[in-house]
């Protein structure tokens, strides 16, 4: 830590020339550094970077040295763990998939599967007409009717011999009920006849013997004054056919041919609309699968832009197989994720396709920063061999990609505690593909890099790359680097103007506030129905449902075991009537062989019924088994046959049975979630003397994830944004610098979400994993920039500035590549695909927002001081303007130093062994006159250790200051840096670092400082020198 105190001192020199003496006079700045203890965090952050830079750097040596090694290694460590895919199973239960695993619903719906396992394909027809009760659309539904019987498929079969039958007839629910679906009566009908059978009060099916009731079948019924029905304009047809996996491609067909056949206008009949149980996986699924080829384009865009931003564009330079070995990167980390994942038994569901496209926009992020490093390696290291400048640029680019791939795994790991399965598994799969591609990045794409490097070196062409251009000259439009030109030269000045920064701090603001704001008026809802393409026949015929049949919601089932129908008669009644009068059921949805039984045994007049009674009730248990085996061999009761599960005993007993219910609809999650558990209320307080009984329907898997949705979002937010702060602190090592991105990720994260609701998405399972997604992906887009803006030296806004323009250019690239991904999704017919593509645009543009935008110009206003290790060590004074000119003499700016001092430095470029360290001065001589020379001592000795071969180390003692001039007062040009001083000579110097494998320690010192004095010789002003200067560069560099 440092602390400055300055004051101004006058300082005068005189000078004899011939007969004139000339004084000049100048006012400067006397500048004091006063040193302080580094902070615990400091300490441990620069130990975790000392050792990520050392290890990067050997890394990135060993990988320039030995890539066809490299790539093997590779390749055989993802082909073995690639061997898991020989366990590949992809779950599509979603009960295995989306319920909690603690939940009640899993052991309810395993009792359910083993007594009465699903056996029903149900097709649905929605018939509107002005007026139903015609006799001409009742003749057009009955033709309808009849079709569906007369449609042979494959198997040579039709309706008879797929369809569930209830006596000697297949059960198809209708209006056609009341005629008895027969053709003779319904062809003879008048209105008078269908108005005066409507209003007869009929309770029960004539065909089944089921309770009726019309709100099941009409829609939009009309009524006179008395309440008598005279219209309706919709009408409801039911087939309910067996689910026999022997049958399924016959019923397939079947439903194929009515859907062709309700989707067919007919006479007399406004429209008709179809839903079948194979509807959704045609147009759900069909959606997705068609729009696959979308994605597959999407790829390849990104594939060319990489190319685009990678090489440059001419015969040499072209990046083509660098980019191939990007894309291949992500498959690699795909193959090995999977692989591993499912080695370990995680399980695989549909949601898990998003891997791919979470993978490409992390990893091509990461390989834009590498070809940054490179890029952005100065003139000085340039000069130093392949290997070396490799081993810079990993060591350069590897702390900002541990940061960023670091965060993204602990979000996942994090979001992997979550209690629903799929989220958990896709969480654990991310997790280990992003830490695969961390590694392949670092080993797999720079070795590849290198390849590609030393092709260009040896200029042969970047496609036929055996065939060596002679005498290449590259076009110079291709030497331009356009974006980088336009963040340094004319966005960041831009950006930096007053008026800009107080636009952004604005919009800022107000985008946060809005997006908050929404953000609290997000629902959580899932309706499977959104997932349907909207120009959809199935979208047709749930929007015309809700219109006729508003109150219609899902089906559900009560479910009892051993359950004592003789003794508990009263409990089982109290129970019936209490579910019968629930508001959250279907007025008439219920259907339950009990009380249709105890009736019959009321009103029945056959003897063998009769002399069994007492009290109009069975006398013994036996004989209730009996009449209830009788019941249902009768009209009244066959209907009720599947609903009851007999044991083997000489009096069959009944082990099992249901009843059936639909919920009232309900206009969100919220109201689903009620009706379920108001029933399971009714049903786990029935006073039931022996057995259980429980309520389970399909929706209640939905509902049961919807209980616990909400909060796992909220949950697994907290914690990963807690993460992500934690670790960015760990590496970045800067609380404010890292509060700062922290509020970037916040933001990005606010903002996606609020302007989500904008869109009326709303908490379900596919908007909460790719909600979870943005935090990994927002904070890739601040972290670079943060990190970066600490290593930098000048004043806030310059360091702002310098960080747009070398770290700028791979985030905004990174942020291109992830967009253009999915871009094609924006017309999809699928509403997964067109949530993808929402979430994954904001995403984007919020965090390039907050990372390029808002971000930086924060930094200007509060930004933190750089890294300790960043900061030249000096103490002195600086010189203001010139204050007196004499003779026609200008005074230039000069810097004296004026206390002498010792300075250790870690660095910047690394050794094979990670430990070297050089104690440096700034020694620059100038022939002066004696009072200046008074205030400056030369460098006594020089000495170089190389008694180890980990370890090199560069002295330079009792060196207390150095003065610049560029002005009269300096004899030769060749003062104005410095002279050979060391005692091994510059070349000794090199020969002893290259012996031992290092690079000098001053090299990067002198780096630093020999820009800062060519900048300010280029303005004509004389700058500070400050640091190490390095005896061993060339002369004829340092007089460039």
């Amino acid at each position: 830590m440092q602390r400055e105190h300055l004051s101004l001192v006058d300082v005068s020199e005189d000078r004899q020339e011939g007969d004139t003496r000339i004084t000049k006079t100048y006012q400067v700045t006397q500048v004091y550094y006063q040193e302080y203890e580094a902070s615990c965090l400091q300490k441990c952050s620069n130990g975790i970077i000392r050792v990520l830079e050392g290890t990067f750097y050997r890394i990135g040596l060993h990988v320039a040295r030995h890539p066809y090694l490299v790539i093997l290694v590779c390749l055989l460590v993802c082909g073995l763990c690639g061997l898991g895919l020989l366990k590949f199973e992809q779950t599509s239960d979603d009960a295995k998939l989306w319920v909690p695993v603690n939940s009640r619903v899993l052991p309810e719906k395993a009792w359910m599967e083993n007594h009465f396992p699903e056996q029903f394909r149900y097709t649905s027809v929605i018939i509107t007409a002005s007026n139903i009760l015609t006799p001409a659309v009742l003749n057009s539904m009955y033709d309808m009717y009849l079709k569906s019987s007369m449609m042979y498929v494959e198997g040579n079969t039709n309706l008879e011999g797929l369809c569930v039958k209830v006596g000697q007839s297949c059960n198809v629910q209708s209006i056609l009920e009341l005629w008895n679906n027969n053709g003779t009566i319904i062809r003879k009908l008048t209105m008078n006849d269908v108005l005066h059978t409507v209003n007869s009060g009929v309770k029960y099916s004539p065909v089944y013997g089921t309770e009726w009731s019309f709100s099941q079948q009409l829609g939009g019924i009309r009524r006179d004054r008395y309440g008598n029905i005279i219209g309706a304009s919709a009408a409801s047809m039911l087939w309910v056919l067996h689910k026999d996996p022997q049958k399924e491609l016959s019923a397939l067909d079947w439903e194929k041919q009515m859907i062709s056949m309700a989707t067919t206008s007919r006479p007399y009949i406004d429209k008709s609309y179809i839903y079948a149980t194979r509807t959704f996986d045609d147009e759900g699924y069909g959606a997705v699968n068609a729009d696959t080829t979308l994605l597959t384009l999407g790829f390849i865009i990104v594939f060319i832009f990489i190319i685009l931003v990678l090489g440059r564009l001419n015969l040499v330079e072209n990046k083509l197989y660098v980019s191939l070995a990007g894309i291949f990167s992500i498959g690699l980390a795909i193959v090995f994720s999977y692989g591993l994942a499912m080695a370990f038994g995680f399980l695989f569901g549909p949601i898990h396709n998003l891997m791919p496209f979470l993978l490409l926009g992390i990893g091509v992020d990461d390989m834009f920063v590498i070809v940054s490093a490179w890029n952005n390696l100065s003139d000085t290291e340039r000069v130093l061999p392949l290997d070396r400048k490799m081993a810079l640029t990993l060591k350069h680019a590897g702390v900002s990609i541990t940061v960023t791939s670091i965060t993204d795994i602990v979000a996942f790991g994090i979001g992997g505690s979550t209690v629903i399965p799929a989220l958990s598994a896709f969480c654990a799969y991310a997790a280990l593909g992003i830490l695969a591609l961390y590694l392949l990045v670092a080993t797999f794409f720079v070795a590849v890099l290198t390849l590609d490097e030393r092709r260009i070196s040896d200029t042969r062409n970047s496609v036929l790359f055996c065939y060596k251009h002679k005498q290449y000259v590259p076009n110079a439009c291709s030497q331009k680097d356009l974006i980088g030109t336009f963040l340094k030269d004319v966005y960041s000045p831009t950006l930096m103007k007053k008026y800009c920064k107080v636009a952004v701090a604005i919009t800022t603001v107000v985008l946060a506030s809005v997006n908050t704001w929404s953000f609290t008026k997000l629902r959580q809802d899932f309706d499977l129905y959104d997932y349907l393409p909207r120009d959809s026949y199935a979208t047709e015929f749930v929007q015309t449902q809700m219109k006729y049949f508003p109150d219609r919601g899902f089906g559900a089932s009560i479910y009892c075991g051993d359950l004592d129908y003789f003794a508990d008669q009263a409990a089982i009644l109290k129970m019936y009537a209490d579910l019968n009068s629930n508001a959250y059921i279907q007025n008439g949805s219920l259907v339950f062989w009990y009380p249709v039984f105890l009736n019959y045994l009321k009103t029945t007049r056959e003897p063998l019924v009769t002399q069994s009674l007492h009290d109009g009730f069975p006398g013994s248990r036996d004989q209730f088994n009996s009449l209830l085996l009788h019941f249902l061999q009768q009209r009244e009761g066959r209907s009720f046959y599947h609903f009851l599960k007999f044991g083997n005993q000489t009096i069959p007993q009944v082990t099992a049975s249901y009843m059936q219910f639909v919920h009232a609809h309900q206009s969100s999650s919220a109201g689903d979630i009620d009706a379920m558990e108001s029933v399971r209320n009714i049903v786990d307080n029935a006073r039931l003397v022996n057995g259980t009984c429980f309520s389970y329907g399909f929706k209640y898997l939905n509902n049961e994830t919807n209980k616990v949705l909400k909060g796992e979002l909220y949950r697994n937010l907290s914690l990963a944004c807690v993460c992500v702060f934690l670790v960015t602190l760990l590496l970045i090592a800067n609380l404010w610098t890292c509060i700062l991105v922290f509020t970037c990720v916040l933001f990005t994260v606010v903002d996606v979400v609020g302007t989500l609701q904008f869109w009326d998405v709303t908490i379900d399972t596919a908007s909460s994993i790719l909600i979870t997604l943005c935090v990994g992906l927002a904070v890739d887009y601040s972290a670079h920039v943060g990190h970066m803006f600490m290593t930098l030296l000048g004043t806030r806004e310059e360091r702002a500035r310098a960080t747009l323009a070398s770290i700028g250019p791979a985030v905004l690239y990174g942020g291109l590549s992830t967009f253009l991904a999915f871009v094609l999704l924006a017309n999809s017919r699928s509403y997964g695909f067109i949530l993808f593509f929402r979430v994954f645009m904001t995403v984007v543009i919020f965090g390039l927002f907050h990372g390029l935008v808002y971000l930086p110009v924060i930094l200007t206003w509060v930004g933190p001081a750089p890294y300790p290790s960043r900061v030249p060590q000096r103490s002195g004074t600086e010189q203001a303007e010139p204050v007196q000119r004499e003779n026609g003499f200008g005074g230039q700016k000069v810097a004296i130093l004026s206390k002498r001092r010792t300075v250790s430095t870690q660095a910047d470029l690394g050794y094979p062994c990670g430990h070297c360290r050089c104690e440096c001065h700034c020694g620059v001589h100038a022939q002066m006159e004696p009072q200046q020379q008074q205030q400056l001592q030369g460098i006594k000795s020089s000495g170089l250790d190389t008694s180890s071969p980990d370890t090199c180390s560069l002295q330079y003692n009792d060196v207390s200051a150095c003065i610049v001039l560029r002005d009269a007062d300096c004899a030769t040009s060749q003062s104005l840096i410095g002279t050979q001083v060391c005692d091994h000579g510059t070349a000794g110097i090199q020969d002893a670092a290259s012996r031992h494998g290092c690079v000098l320690c001053t090299v990067q010192c002198a780096r630093q400082h020999l820009d800062e004095v060519m900048t300010h010789l280029g303005s004509g002003k004389i700058g500070l020198v400050t640091g190490s200067i390095p005896m061993a560069m060339p002369l004829d560099h340092q007089h460039s």
